[in-house]
């Protein structure tokens, strides 16, 4: 498995064997409703065996022009494999990948493997610069008419903000990890937590706490009025082979 250094090193080769022979995989992580508990869909996270973090793997397809392709490919794999279509999917998409002009044809041929868009949440990576807003929004625009439902990943980590959410108006924000920890005794954390449920009640948004691992800070999240949680205390990241 490779770290940093030994993905700078194999470089290109080693990605387009990836990216070609489709040398990844998907696990699914699932995401409750914390009114009642209920399934109320699972996340799909692209693994490969040959990378110790996945995110290097983006981070390498960004400098080597590759991103789209290996986005592509991620959703089509996920999407081939959760063919559940009662119950929602979050799969990861960069923003470069959703404004890129061939999107839409690839949205097409997603048909063949699933008959209709519903239930399939496109969730937009934080960690890559949006160049243009507006070209976003058309593009989450296109997104919903065709049936397909949108997430911010990760708020409070990356490029997205309070100002992204009320530009793009998405289904769903994603708070990231670090609002998880120690949140039952960080005073701080609860009160922008409600905060930004403030903004998303107003947009009627679902707002995701992520990396839940403590009882007392699911508790607390709960009490707070949060919508949805993830994380490795109420499931960690199963092959779909688990999950059905």
């Amino acid at each position: 498995m490779l770290d940093e250094q030994g993905m700078a090193l194999q470089g290109t080769i080693l990605l387009d064997d990836i990216i070609q022979n489709k040398k990844f995989y998907h696990v699914f992580q699932p995401i409750y409703a914390l009114k009642d508990w209920h399934l109320f869909a699972y996340e799909a996270l692209l693994r490969c065996e040959f990378v110790q973090n996945p995110e290097l793997l983006f981070q390498l397809a960004m400098k080597k022009n590759r991103l789209y392709e290996l986005d592509i490919s991620s959703i089509f794999h996920a999407l081939t494999l959760a063919r559940m279509q009662y119950i929602q999917l979050f799969i990861n998409v960069y923003p470069s990948t959703i404004i890129h002009p061939s999107f839409p044809d690839f949205l097409r041929k997603l048909k063949r493997i699933r008959s209709s868009h519903r239930n399939i949440v496109l969730e937009i990576n934080e960690s890559e610069k949006i160049s243009d807003i507006d070209l976003l929004r058309k593009a989450i625009h296109f997104l919903r008419t065709n049936g397909f439902s949108v997430a911010l990943d990760d708020l409070g980590k990356g490029e997205f903000s309070l100002y992204t959410v009320m530009e793009l108006e998405p289904d769903f924000v994603k708070l990231d990890r670090y609002y998880s920890i120690d949140l039952s005794i960080s005073i701080e954390k609860q009160n922008e937590i409600q905060m930004i449920l403030n903004v998303c009640q107003q947009k009627n948004i679902y707002l995701v706490l992520e990396g839940i691992e403590e009882p007392k800070d699911l508790a607390m999240a709960k009490k707070l009025g949060v919508h949805l949680g993830q994380g490795y205390l109420l499931g960690k990241p199963l092959p779909i082979s688990k999950i059905r």
